[in-house]
């Protein structure tokens, strides 16, 4: 079980659309699980109305982390469609990341949403850095 910031658990849930961007969000994500940051967890099973899935995620304590590859919002649609919420939500093309139905990308491109994922995280947590500003400290930000 992962953990972040004082949270019993963290979830990631990420696009995997037929997209670049669709696969950069679920690269950021598996990346965030490597480094201990959260635990993937299956979409489908969420977007299948699965009972066992669904009530996993409204376990107490635990926090959702949505990254999504465009403004479609498949991945947060999902969530809300069984009742459920992202605590931290990042779109891959609000971070500048141009949309195209190819598998065209980079590992700077999917650091770039980690991060971005990560420092959404800390700020949820209320993790601030060594200068006081919001962002990787205190052990959660691998």
């Amino acid at each position: 079980m992962s953990q972040c910031c004082g949270q019993k658990d963290v979830l990631l849930f990420a696009c995997s659309g037929g997209s670049n961007v669709g696969q950069i969000a679920n690269d950021a994500a598996k990346a965030l699980d490597q480094l201990g940051q959260g635990s993937m967890y299956c979409l489908i099973g969420i977007g299948a109305q699965l009972p066992n899935f669904i009530e996993r995620c409204k376990q107490e304590g635990t926090t959702v982390v949505t990254i999504d590859g465009c403004g479609v919002a498949c991945a947060k649609k999902a969530l809300e469609n069984v009742g459920l919420s992202s605590d931290v939500y990042v779109v891959v093309t609000d971070l500048g990341i141009e949309k195209g139905h190819h598998f065209d990308f980079t590992k700077e491109q999917v650091a770039e949403v980690a991060d971005a994922a990560a420092k959404a995280l800390a700020v949820a947590c209320g993790v601030t850095g060594a200068e006081g500003e919001s962002g990787c400290g205190g052990g959660c930000c691998g």
